[in-house]
């Protein structure tokens, strides 16, 4: 199964623009199964399959545009589809869903974790704002309670979006800070092939133990002629399942 992930700064992003354009037909090149876009258009994908969406969040005038935090693709559709609303989870930046490939089903959650300063500021948000990267831990402490939990037999299980976060820790964030000790507790027990592969990467993927990594290619923020198309490098992953597991 192929794997694709990638922030696409849908900020920055017009539909129908020539760099919309041109991040569609970066994505299309892939050709992978299953994709999550963060910060993305559904109108980014494939014309096949089928495309679902996290609920909306705070992202505003871009979500009246169409955009949202999780994007979703399947080429063969989905099942199950949860957009998970926990009162600890920071909302619009989470959806689950089940896909069967070739006759393997598989379980993908795509998430958005918040990035050190959502809700920090006080004068938008008064008494209901948050302490720096106090919502990153609300998140990753609601994934650990209440949403990996379902997924008990980890098998053939892929969580992937905008961690926001370098694995390992480099600086964002601090490898002593709250948020990093609460990013080592909700992974622990997957398996997180992209971490250290760039300095500055925090779009990752988590996997259960059952699967490996055949290849991964490295997607550049940048085009072949060197104009920008987001603010985030992606990835791409294509995994086996580990028979001798």
């Amino acid at each position: 199964m192929r794997i694709l992930n990638w922030n696409t700064q849908a900020d920055k992003l017009r539909p129908g623009s020539e760099r919309f354009k041109r991040v569609r037909d970066h994505i299309a090149q892939f050709d992978a199964d299953i994709i999550c876009l963060t910060e993305a258009y559904a109108e980014l994908m494939p014309g096949d399959g089928q495309t679902i969406t996290s609920e909306l969040s705070i992202w505003e005038p871009h979500e009246s545009r169409g955009a949202r935090k999780v994007v979703l693709y399947s080429r063969v559709g989905w099942s199950c589809v949860d957009k998970q609303i926990d009162s600890q989870l920071p909302e619009g930046r989470f959806v689950s869903a089940a896909t069967e490939i070739e006759g393997v089903a598989w379980a993908i959650v795509g998430m958005c974790i918040p990035w050190h300063g959502y809700r920090t500021s006080k004068s938008k948000w008064g008494d209901d704002s948050l302490d720096i990267w106090q919502g990153a831990c609300r998140y990753l402490a609601a994934l650990r309670k209440g949403i990996l939990p379902k997924q008990s037999e980890r098998q053939r299980t892929i969580l992937a979006g905008d961690f926001n976060l370098q694995i390992p820790a480099r600086g964002y964030p601090a490898a002593k800070s709250d948020v990093n000790q609460q990013r080592g507790l909700t992974f622990s027990g997957w398996l997180i092939p992209t971490s250290g592969i760039r300095r500055h990467f925090i779009d990752h993927v988590a996997m259960s133990t059952d699967l490996r990594v055949e290849s991964m290619q490295f997607v550049s923020k940048y085009a072949s002629d060197g104009k920008p198309l987001t603010d985030h490098n992606g990835v791409c992953i294509d995994l086996e399942i580990d028979d001798l597991r």
